[in-house]
């Protein structure tokens, strides 16, 4: 994939069950009433990846992302269908982008990159500068990422899961679809970015490397927030730890997060 910014926070402590941050009062859009549904499909060469994108506060404008390959044995999925305009019709010529390899980006030209720019969001005055996407086969799966400046803001990127540090694949039926919604003013979820399991050892320090993001509806649909989002000499990040003692006792603690790298 590409390189995106490395996004981590540092504790040491016994062992994690939960994450929680205090915030201000987050707005949350209800993804789960989103029908998955294209109103007009193109014909597709090879068999295509769905994801479906919410780029308003509200949910009200959704995106259907698909990719496709330019001929049926292709390594790579180089091309993107990408509704801009959010009227569910994939048939738009000028909504059918060409990947390339971008050297610069992809050191050996492992990734094909999509550059879809600046997307105003109709009705209102958001502006979203610099979305891109990058496909990478790796290991007999494909990732799938993107990044973007919410409203020119702050950076988001994604998609990841609840553990690690690989892209996540898209759905190949649009009703599987995730919906990705990055908000960065919604509630933050958090994951572990580190290859899992983590051992945990009590009495000992324990480094884990968590990143922080607006969770969207299915399996695989955490989109980040840059390392400067949260800035901990004002924010409140705190980590609750939920352990058994020898006598099988259910016990807590919560410790603060006082760094980021």
């Amino acid at each position: 994939m590409l390189s995106p910014s490395i996004r981590c926070a540092m504790l040491a402590t016994c062992g994690l069950c939960g994450v929680l941050g205090a915030f201000a009062a987050p707005r949350d859009a209800d993804l789960a009433r989103i029908e998955r549904r294209i109103a007009k499909e193109p014909k597709y060469v090879a068999a295509p990846r769905y994801a479906l994108f919410v780029l308003d506060e509200v949910a009200a404008y959704r995106v259907w992302t698909v990719f496709d390959k330019s001929t049926p044995d292709a390594p790579f999925y180089d091309v993107l269908y990408f509704d801009r305009n959010g009227d569910g019709d994939l048939t738009d010529p000028a909504e059918r982008l060409v990947g390339k390899r971008d050297a610069a980006l992809a050191p050996a030209g492992l990734e094909m990159l999509f550059r879809v720019g600046d997307v105003a969001v109709p009705g209102t005055k958001l502006v979203h500068k610099g979305l891109r996407f990058s496909t990478s086969p790796k290991e007999g799966r494909v990732g799938f990422w993107f990044d973007m400046k919410w409203n020119g803001g702050t950076e988001v990127s994604g998609t990841y899961g609840d553990v690690g540090t690989d892209t996540a694949e898209f759905a190949g039926l649009a009703a599987q679809a995730a919906i990705i919604h990055p908000d960065p003013n919604a509630t933050l979820a958090f994951a572990l970015w580190m290859k899992g399991p983590v051992e945990l050892k009590i009495g000992a320090a324990t480094h884990l490397s968590l990143v922080a993001g607006h969770q969207g509806l299915g399996p695989n649909s955490l989109a980040v927030v840059d390392e400067n989002f949260l800035d901990l000499s004002k924010d409140e990040l705190l980590a609750t730890v939920v352990a058994k003692d020898a006598n099988g006792k259910e016990v807590m603690t919560t410790t603060p997060i006082r760094g980021h790298c």
